[in-house]
């Protein structure tokens, strides 16, 4: 079995079971190899989480960069965006999240901080495109936005204003979803979406 036939496996048993239940044994015996074949690739199990971590952040960014191509325009791209990472929330499990930020600190903050950056550079440049195609707010902060965006989606799970199963609800994402939408709509945007409303009743 080749490494990368391996790193796909351990995702699978990880997005369903998550890190810390998962040993070295577990893996050889779900995956069908040996022990020492899995060792010939990883030193350990902390070189296996980071590379299976690595590789599902690949893939997932890959995709979403090969989707975004194309759109229309900034509204048609946002609306896009927020469908892709609905489909994310709706498979997402939190012990994943658990596991990588309590037993693998450094593998945690290396992927909060790509994190990070890829929310902050896709609202800019959305919210850049939405000003020059007339569909945002002219006078707009971008830079401000991005940023203030980037902190409500941080600071959900730390706030206790909020469940848990609220924080990683479909229904909060939606609410802070349009709240972002209409707040950064221009008349030419807020007509846009009213011709597209059928689209809108969809997500909802």
């Amino acid at each position: 079995m080749k490494k990368q036939e391996i790193i796909s496996g351990v995702a699978r048993l990880y997005n369903k079971y998550g890190i810390k239940s998962i040993t070295m044994d577990d893996v050889a015996r779900e995956l069908g190899i040996s022990k020492k074949t899995l060792y010939a690739y990883f030193s350990d199990k902390s070189e296996l989480v980071s590379d299976v971590v690595d590789s599902m952040i690949k893939e997932k960014t890959d995709l979403f960069a090969l989707q975004k191509k194309g759109r229309e325009n900034a509204v048609e791209e946002l609306l896009f965006i927020f469908k892709y990472y609905l489909s994310i929330i709706k498979d997402f499990n939190p012990s994943l999240e658990f596991d990588l930020k309590k037993y693998y600190p450094k593998v945690y903050n290396r992927v909060k901080e790509r994190k990070r950056h890829g929310i902050i550079e896709n609202t800019l440049a959305n919210l850049k495109r939405g000003k020059k195609e007339g569909f945002f707010r002219p006078e707009l902060n971008e830079d401000f936005i991005s940023r203030l965006y980037l902190l409500r989606i941080e600071s959900l799970p730390e706030s206790d204003l909020f469940t848990h199963e609220e924080i990683f609800s479909q229904k909060l994402f939606m609410e802070m979803f349009f709240y972002h939408l209409y707040g950064i709509l221009s008349e030419k945007g807020l007509a846009y979406l009213k011709e597209h409303a059928q689209e809108l009743k969809t997500l909802k």
